[in-house]
Parts: C-alpha cells; structure tokens; sequence
C-alpha cells in the first residue's frame, strides 16, 4: 500500500510515462509545419475524449486554425470542427494574423465550455508595417463541437511585462478558482516570464504579477506549459520548463512541477528532471516545442502526457521557420 498522500506524485507520473504513439501529425511535413499547443478535455459523463490543436504551416500562412477533435478513448482522434483564422477574424471583427496556444475547460457554474486562444492580432497598418500583439481571446459555447461564440479578450497586453505577449496560457481550476500561468514578454523586449492571473469565472481575470521562483527572480527565459491540480500543498503546476529560445522557437528537455504560491507570489520548485525521448519522433537535443498537457484520466486511471514533439526526421534545423512538429501521447500508469 502507497504511503504517498495529497496530489499523486508528479515525480512518479515522470518516471512511469511510457510512449504510446503519435496523436495527430501536422498539416504537411514541409518546415514550419506544426500540430498540436492544445489541450484534452474528458467528458467522464459521455466518457468521450476532446482534444484541441493548432494547425500551422510554414511562415506565410503560420497557425491558420483551431481544430477540435474527438474520441471515444484517448487515442484514434476524428476532426469534428475547425475554425480558421479568417473566420476568427470575422467572429471578432479583429484581424487575426496567426492562432497558437489554446484552453479548452467547462465552467462549472454555467456548464459552458471555455475555448481560450492566444491571437496575433492587428493592432493598427501603416502602409506595408504592421503593429501587432498576441492577446488571449475566449470563446464560449454549450457544446465543445461548437457553434462557438466569442465572448472577447480576456487576457490582453495591458502590462508593461506583457505588453508584448500575454498568451500561451495554462488554465486550470482549482477549488473553484481559475489559475492561469501565461507566457509575457515586454513589447521589443526578448526576456520571457511566465505572469500568474486569477479568475473566479474565467471571464474577469486578475493579474498577480511575474512570481519569483524559490524566492529569486525569474531567469530572462522562463517559460512554462503544462496543468494546474489542486494539491494539498496548494494549486500545483505539473508540465515542461522551457529556458531558451533557438532560431525563434521555444525549445526545451525539461519537465517539472511547481507549487504555485500565489499569495506570496513564489513558485516552489517539486522537481524537475530531464526529459529523454522514448520514440523515434522527437530529436535527441530538445525534444519539445514547449507546449505540453498532462491529464489523469479517471475512466482508465492513466496519466496522459501531450507533448509538441519537434521530429528529427523532417525537420531541417531547429526553428520557428524549419522544424516539424507532431502531437505525441506518452501514458503513465
């Protein structure tokens, strides 16, 4: 019998995930393709499985859209709806440049799902400049199938440490509470932190600030993605740690949990250990873009592992213009 209490170990979701397969491929395997930078929502009602991601290609076109999938296990997705960004940018009557992360939950207080984006948007045109800023907009509907309904930005660039980049959110509930680690980045500035809001509703949000890490500020890259479970130490973040940023990528090894003191504003560092490819699909140096959703599935008592694995086959170097990316799934029993 396990003596362990409280939130189940995030060291040993670590250590006992195994490679299962590769979840969706990108749209093509041409350089600067991509999938994935979503999230699985499970309805243990239906017990059918719903997984979000972002489909790009090279620069030009960039994230064009967010796809929703579904299936009746964690495995074997089927497309259900796809919203591309020029239909976004109708939806918001705001040009959308380009889609990355996105957020999928269900509201307890009004049952509704939660659809959070993180948007390039149009700021103002200048001839041939553009002036733009990721924001995170939120759409909302009764059905994560959609017809889905902009409810508006959320999380906007309203901060002199975010004011160029206020995305790339993680979002959890807690005891009731939204909590949301999201990637901010002064305007002309390459120093990336990872700022910490709150919500009651999901809709009205708080922010808190940059948090220090073990009591010291931030490193100038600090960037993380993953989820947010309750723990009896308090809210517990669990998911990658990403410290650099090559060729304009955000590229990391590591995995690691927090305890995510946000009333004194510290994350408390669990552990953190070095990611080590299971499957032939990720490179051997840095074998994740980032974005990462670890899920427990209580229909199957599992831990499902999403990762955006950058592939060493297709990819020419690492960066934003010539890597490959596929949506690997890794399990832990």
């Amino acid at each position: 019998m396990s003596t362990w209490s409280g939130l189940y170990p995030p060291q040993a979701i670590f250590s006992r995930r195994r490679f299962r397969g590769v979840a969706l491929n990108p749209p093509n395997f041409e350089p600067g393709s991509w999938c994935g930078a979503g999230k699985l929502w499970i309805d243990e009602d239906s017990e059918e499985y719903w997984l979000t991601s972002r489909p790009r290609m090279k620069p030009g076109v960039r994230g064009y859209a967010v796809e929703i999938y579904r299936s009746s296990t964690y495995e074997n997705f089927t497309l259900v709806t796809c919203i591309t960004k020029e239909e976004l940018s109708e939806m918001i009557n705001t040009e959308v440049l380009s889609i990355e992360n996105q957020q999928l939950l269900r509201d307890p207080l009004t049952d509704r799902y939660h659809l959070y984006l993180s948007v390039d948007i149009v700021l103002e045109r200048k001839g041939k400049q553009v002036v733009s800023r990721w924001d995170t907009l939120l759409l909302t509907s009764d059905d994560p199938a959609g017809p889905w309904e902009p409810y508006g930005f959320v999380i906007r660039g309203d901060k002199d440490y975010d004011s160029g980049e206020a995305r790339d959110c993680t979002i959890d509930i807690a005891d009731g509470r939204y909590f949301c680690l999201y990637k901010a980045r002064p305007r002309g500035s390459r120093t990336v932190h990872t700022a910490l809001a709150v919500s009651s509703d999901g809709k009205n949000w708080t922010k808190l600030g940059v948090p220090k890490v073990d009591g010291k500020p931030q490193p100038d890259f600090f960037l993380l993605s993953g989820s947010i479970y309750s723990g009896s130490l308090g809210p517990i973040f669990i998911g990658t740690e990403t410290l650099v940023s090559i060729n304009g990528v955000a590229l990391t090894k590591h995995f690691s949990a927090f305890v995510i003191d946000y009333r004194n504003m510290n994350l408390e560092r669990l552990f953190r250990a070095e990611w080590k490819p299971f499957s032939i699909f990720e490179h051997p140096e840095y074998p994740i873009h980032t974005y990462c959703d670890v899920v427990y599935d209580k229909l199957n008592d599992v831990w499902l592992i999403f990762v955006e694995a950058v592939d060493p086959i297709h990819t020419k170097e690492l960066g934003w213009a010539t890597e490959v990316d596929r949506l690997l799934l890794y399990v832990s029993k």
